[in-house]
């Protein structure tokens, strides 16, 4: 039996994340790899690699880790595994398409949880947005960040409830700080799965569930830009 068998992608179906997962988790990247270039050259598109195959894995690995089923240095090790894997799949945007804007994307201040970042960075390169992505800005940075260049607008995710002093904060000094003053801001993570729930108070533009919603959001964005 040839050894790469076993591991076999059944499309994109919760095994197949189990079995994408393992092998990130177990340190078999080029067979991950592999599997992802058998979806690809099937006729699987890319954004649906990356919004139904590794988003899912990376939530596995986090609930793996809640669980004590992985330690925390396999789910890092995992993670950066997979925003490789992820940056080897990502299709330039073409000659043709036209640069909509600019984004910044970065986690609030504190977040550990960054993979939800890249994702969203390649959905929006994908559509032809430039972004720039800082994954570890600090509350005074957020300010230097947006004051330094022109934003169409800021992406912020968040995971954790205890950081929501932190993201209020950060949304604060993209309202202050921001050269675009029409600057508008997208925030999205697990913790806004239910849309109403610790929303309250935080002055942002929107709520985004998962990538392909904020590319849409901001495409709206952008289409309103001219109107406004």
């Amino acid at each position: 039996m040839n050894d790469a068998s076993p591991f076999i992608l059944p499309g994109i179906s919760r095994l197949g994340v189990e079995t994408l997962t393992a092998l990130i988790l177990n340190g078999e990247e080029s067979k991950a790899a592999l599997q992802v270039e058998h979806l690809l050259a099937g006729g699987v598109r890319a954004e649906s690699i990356m919004t139904e195959l590794l988003a899912p894995a990376a939530r596995l690995m986090g609930e793996m880790w809640c669980d004590d089923q992985r330690d925390f240095v396999e789910v890092t090790l995992g993670l950066a595994r997979l925003q490789h894997l992820l940056r080897r799949i990502r299709l330039a945007p073409g000659d043709g398409i036209q640069v909509r804007g600019q984004a910044l994307l970065l986690p609030a201040p504190g977040e550990q949880h960054t993979f939800g970042v890249r994702l969203v960075e390649e959905h929006l390169l994908l559509a032809g947005w430039k972004v720039v992505t800082s994954l570890a800005a600090s509350q005074d940075e957020v300010g230097r960040l947006v004051s330094a260049d022109y934003y169409d607008f800021v992406g912020i995710s968040l995971t954790s409830a205890r950081l929501l002093p932190a993201l209020r904060s950060a949304i604060r000094s993209v309202r202050t700080y921001s050269r675009n003053r029409a600057v508008r801001i997208a925030v999205g993570g697990v913790l806004f799965a239910g849309r109403n729930s610790g929303t309250a108070g935080i002055d942002a533009d929107a709520f985004i569930v998962d990538a392909q919603e904020t590319v849409i959001q901001a495409e709206r964005w952008y289409g309103m830009a001219d109107v406004e």
